[in-house]
């Protein structure tokens, strides 16, 4: 079984995935520094004026675009067969996964996924991952450090790698608890880079969040926000992440995952998202638009991700991240203060949403 590729009300070519089985994977670009414990911390990212074209053609990139930083038709080849791998080995086990469903009190019933690239990185897609797989009922976001291109290194290709691991955990070995899919993908990942990562394992009416970093995810219902991951941060700024250890020793351990479970009711909406919505966008406005498009994963992954790259590039717009900044401390200088500058502002980042209802 190959990947289905499907547009988002025909603006969003190949943008977002949807499948009984399917994989969805693209790449994170985001701006760090290094930290003299080597953990790589976020900056935040001047705003630009950016239009709903903008938006439209960054959804297309980061499908069309060549990924782990090739470019043509060699790369793209090599991206398909890493989806039909994926899935093929998903489809074997269809059987399988519809006689569990049985046993479920709720299972998914359409899921769908879009990656949006911060538009520095419109040409090779970003760096951000996930994985969609509808009859598994499983769900990952992983956001690849962009600190790692200051070395010569391609941040994406550690992100894509522990995505696809992370699928083959669900797939080949059967695992269902998302902290034993993590320490498989991450002992499978041997490639320089690092990652955040959340993953999301729907069984017998109970959601299992394992997070790492500070990606995430919430269960919507009814327009309201009814559980939420908490982001796990050495420091302000500063996520706990992923990497191989041979060329990462400062990685941290994904044994240390936070893991939380939460009883789902039909009708429910699982999101799951890299730092680039929750960044720009509360919980609470997830779920609303989850309410307003109930069922619909494509529309509503579409609508989240546009409201979170619409609120990224708004200048004075008083984000998520700049209210957590101005709580840590952060400040302006004498001369910025004088000039009438202010501590808000949307930030700029790739966009990774994963969206999935239960019934």
């Amino acid at each position: 079984m190959s990947a289905t590729f499907t547009c988002v009300r025909a603006t969003f070519a190949a943008a977002s995935l949807r499948g009984n089985e399917s994989i969805r994977k693209g790449r994170k670009m985001m701006r760090e520094n290094h930290h003299h414990h080597h953990h790589r911390r976020r900056s935040c990212i001047g705003n630009e004026n950016f239009t709903d074209r903008d938006f439209r053609r960054l959804c297309s990139s980061s499908s069309s675009s060549s990924r782990r930083g090739g470019k043509g038709k060699g790369a793209e080849e090599r991206r398909r067969r890493r989806f039909s791998s994926l899935t093929a080995s998903s489809s074997s086990s269809s059987s399988s996964s519809s006689s569990q469903q049985k046993k479920y009190c709720v299972s998914t019933v359409d899921a769908s996924a879009i990656l949006v690239p911060h538009p520095d990185k419109s040409a090779t897609g970003g760096e951000d991952s996930c994985f969609v797989l509808k009859r598994s009922n499983a769900f990952g976001v992983f956001d690849g450090v962009g600190g790692w291109s200051d070395e010569g290194v391609n941040p994406a290709e550690y992100s894509e790698t522990f995505a696809s691991e992370a699928a083959k955990a669900v797939t080949k070995e059967k695992m269902r608890n998302p902290v034993d899919i993590m320490v498989r993908a991450h002992k499978m990942t041997r490639v320089v880079g690092s990652s955040t990562a959340c993953v999301c394992v729907v069984e017998e009416g109970e959601a299992t969040f394992a997070n790492v970093g500070d990606a995430g995810g919430i269960v919507a219902r009814n327009g309201a926000c009814v559980f939420k991951t908490e982001p796990m941060q050495h420091e302000f700024n500063m996520p706990f992440q992923l990497g191989w250890k041979e060329a990462y020793p400062e990685t941290d351990d994904p044994r240390r995952a936070d893991v939380k479970k939460v009883r789902l009711k039909r009708g429910d909406c699982v999101v799951l998202g890299s730092d680039g919505l929750w960044d720009n966008v509360p919980h609470e406005d997830v779920a609303i638009l989850c309410d307003e498009n109930e069922g619909d994963a494509v529309k509503c992954a579409e609508q989240i991700a546009r409201l979170a790259f619409s609120r990224s590039t708004d200048e004075e717009y008083d984000s998520p991240f700049m209210i957590a900044a101005r709580r840590e401390g952060m400040e302006l200088t004498w001369a910025e203060k004088l000039q009438g500058v202010k501590l808000t502002g949307g930030k700029m980042d790739d966009i990774a949403v994963v969206v999935a209802f239960v019934g």
